[in-house]
């Protein structure tokens, strides 16, 4: 009988799962690393947090490799509570829901779900009732101006709602570089209306500056063309709507015993886990994107990051200790 409900949890919890222990009366799962698996997606899948794994895995804090055999305590999830209603599903948060999980399960955006509940944050109380309305009623349709524009053969593209740097660029089958060289433009910002050249100025020819049309009766301002130069403010993309944009600067450190992991992993006090940010090393500029495993073991007010031995090589550095620039949104 014993056996009959030790395995019956066992297949509750996970198909992969070696065993179940329990250890002064708190249950924990005895699992083993596959691939693409990371800190994060364990304590997300097992109702845990990433600090709780560390306190019973202490060597995971350096990444973690196929086949590593983990003790992951084990918190069954409450079921979500929701009700229908004219206006759309009335969703009552469950211990441990975010904005992410809750935008995920209905397939909207956080945004979304910030606007349609008047929120200035992405704090949410245990047993918060947030409304998600159905997408037919999100927001008006918005209508835009037929362009019959072949990208093989058009000149100029007249920005629209929602574009960045980045799209345009891969419609027209150019880099982002080259776009910014050719309209002479410094920073990633663009505004609805703004006139760009898609083609490659004619030799001896200078980049064509294109004025940005804010509204109909206003005055065209050509922008001087620049040289060329290396752009000093580095974006992970070129807006992120909702977002705040969040650098910091201070001294990076590699975490020791994650040499032969590939994986580009970080620890940082203040960054929730699972967020992707952007490193630069100041001295050689080389840049690398991380993820954040969780806060470091042991708290260092010194060292603002600490890196894997894969990212830490990416960058360029031999110092156990060098300046780094972070770059990640709230």
């Amino acid at each position: 009988m014993f056996q009959i409900i030790f395995f019956s949890l066992i297949s509750t919890v996970s198909s992969d799962s070696l065993r179940m222990e329990t250890i002064n009366g708190k249950q924990y799962v005895v699992h083993q690393v596959g691939e693409k698996e990371t800190l994060f997606s364990l304590s997300r899948r097992y109702g845990s947090t990433v600090n709780e794994i560390l306190e019973q895995n202490p060597t995971a804090d350096g990444g973690l490799e196929v086949g590593q055999i983990l003790k992951i305590p084990y918190s069954p999830r409450a079921k979500a509570q929701a009700v229908q209603t004219a206006a759309g599903t009335i969703h009552k948060v469950a211990p441990k829901e975010t904005l992410f999980s809750i935008a995920r399960l209905y397939n909207v955006s956080v945004d979304d779900i910030k606007s349609w509940n008047n929120l200035k944050d992405n704090a949410l109380a245990l047993g918060q009732e947030v409304l998600i309305k159905r997408k037919t009623e999100t927001a008006p349709v918005e209508v835009k101006p037929v362009q019959p524009v072949s990208p093989s053969s058009a000149k100029t593209h007249t920005v629209a709602a929602k574009e960045t740097m980045f799209s345009i660029a891969r419609q027209y089958g150019m880099t982002v570089q080259q776009l910014k060289d050719w309209n002479s433009l410094q920073g990633n910002e663009l505004k609805i209306g703004q006139v760009l050249s898609v083609v490659a100025p004619a030799p001896g020819q200078q980049p064509v500056t294109t004025p940005v049309t804010t509204t109909p009766t206003s005055t065209p301002i050509a922008t001087p063309a620049k040289p060329a130069q290396a752009e000093t403010t580095i974006r992970i993309s070129e807006s992120v709507s909702g977002s705040d944009e969040v650098k910091e600067t201070g001294l990076a450190e590699l975490i020791e015993g994650t040499e032969g992991n590939r994986k580009y992993l970080a620890q940082h006090a203040s960054v929730k886990p699972g967020t992707i940010l952007k490193i630069r090393n100041v001295t050689t500029n080389q840049e690398v994107f991380v993820r954040v495993t969780g806060p470091p073991p042991v708290a260092d007010p010194i060292v603002m990051i600490r890196i894997s031995k894969s990212a830490y090589d990416r960058l360029g550095e031999t110092l156990p200790r060098f300046r780094a620039e972070i770059t990640y949104y709230k």
